[in-house]
C-alpha cells in the first residue's frame, strides 16, 4: 500500500464522523419541527431513497397526522422492499425491540402511533432505524415528498425534493445480504477495491491484508458469526504484562469502538463489525477509524509498556 493509506488522517476521520452525526441530527431536528405541524389529516410526508431499477421499493419512512393530535410513522416493510434491502430476522427483532409494530400480513409496513407532543422521540426512532437497520450511509441520499395543508414546512428538512432528483440517478445499494463466509469475503474485497481503487492483497487464509505504519492489518470474515474483524499486532515484547494490562484497560475505557487485548507479551488492536446485513459504507468508515486510532495510539503504547512495534 502506498502512503495515501497510512497515517496523518486522524483529524480528517474525526471531522468526517462529526459531520455525519451532525447531518443525521439535523434531519432529526427537521422532523421534530415538521411533525407537530401535521395536525390535519391531509398532511403527509415521505422520506425515501429515490426509486431506481430495483425489483421492489427502496427504504422509506412516511408520516401522517390523524385523529386529535396524533402522528403515525411508518417504515417500509419487507413485503415491499427490493431484495437488497429486505431486513433479516435479527434486524426485524431489533426494530420490534425499538418499539415498531407491523411487518405482518395485516400491517405490511412497520408503524408507530404517538401523540404529536412526542415528535422528538418519533424523529429519533425513524432516524436510528434508517441509519442502523436499513444502512442508509448519509441523509443526503434521502429525498422527500410532502402534501397537505402544512406541506411547505418539509422544505426545512434539508433534503432534496424527490421530484427534483432524476429517476436514473445512480444510487448504490446500502446493504447487502451475504449468503455465507465466502460471499462475505467477496464483499470485503469489493468494498476495499472501491475504497483504494486497487485490488486488495489476500493471504492464504483468505484474509484481506492492508499495510499501515509499515505493518500488516488484517480484515477477516469471522467463522463463528456473521461479522468482519479488523485486527493488527500493534506492540510485542512488552516489559510487564501487569502494567500493560492497566494501559490496555485505559485504552478500552476511552475508545468505545476499537479494543485492545494481550496474548502472552503481544498487544493486538481489533474491531468487530456486524455483517448481517453487510453495509459497505460501515466497513469503509470503520477501516478509517481503525487506522486513525492505530496511528494515534500505537507508538505511545509501545513506549509506555517498553515494547516494540512491528
Amino acid at each position: 500500500m502506498n502512503d495515501r493509506h497510512q497515517g496523518g488522517e486522524t483529524a480528517h476521520t474525526e471531522s468526517s464522523d462529526h459531520e455525519l452525526d451532525k447531518a443525521w441530527n439535523d434531519l432529526a431536528h427537521g422532523l421534530t419541527a415538521q411533525l407537530p405541524r401535521m395536525r390535519d389529516e391531509s398532511d403527509h410526508l415521505i422520506v425515501e431513497l429515490p426509486e431506481g431499477d430495483d425489483d421492489g421499493t427502496r427504504p422509506y419512512a412516511q408520516f401522517a397526522g390523524f385523529g386529535p393530535g396524533m402522528v403515525r410513522a411508518e417504515l417500509s416493510g419487507n413485503v415491499y422492499l427490493a431484495p437488497a434491502y429486505v431486513l433479516t430476522d435479527e434486524w426485524c427483532e431489533s426494530l420490534r425491540t425499538m418499539g415498531w409494530s407491523g411487518n405482518e400480513e395485516d400491517e405490511p409496513n412497520w408503524y408507530v402511533e404517538r401523540p404529536v407532543e412526542d415528535a422528538r422521540n418519533i424523529a429519533a426512532l425513524v432516524v436510528a432505524s434508517l441509519r442502523q437497520a436499513f444502512g442508509v450511509a448519509h441523509p443526503q441520499f434521502l429525498t422527500y415528498r410532502a402534501w397537505g395543508r402544512n406541506a411547505d414546512g418539509a422544505a426545512e428538512l434539508g433534503l432534496s425534493a424527490s421530484e427534483d432528483v432524476p429517476v436514473e440517478q445512480p444510487f448504490e445499494p446500502m446493504v447487502l445480504q451475504p449468503e455465507d463466509r465466502d460471499d462475505l469475503l467477496a464483499m470485503i474485497r469489493m468494498t476495499l477495491h472501491a475504497k483504494y481503487d486497487e485490488e486488495p492483497t489476500v493471504d492464504d487464509d483468505g484474509d484481506v491484508v492492508l499495510t499501515h505504519l509499515d505493518q500488516p492489518v488484517w480484515l477477516r470474515a469471522r467463522d463463528d458469526m456473521p461479522a468482519v474483524e479488523i485486527f493488527a499486532r500493534v506492540v510485542h515484547g512488552v516489559y510487564s504484562r501487569r502494567a500493560t494490562a492497566v494501559d490496555i484497560g485505559l485504552l478500552n475505557r476511552d475508545n468505545p469502538l476499537v479494543k485492545w487485548s494481550m496474548r502472552e507479551r503481544t498487544v493486538w488492536q481489533h474491531i468487530v463489525i456486524p455483517a448481517l446485513p453487510f453495509a459497505p459504507g460501515h466497513l469503509d468508515a470503520m477501516v478509517d477509524v481503525f487506522l486513525a486510532t492505530m496511528t494515534a495510539t500505537r507508538d505511545d503504547l509501545a513506549l509506555r509498556v517498553g515494547g516494540r512495534v512491528a
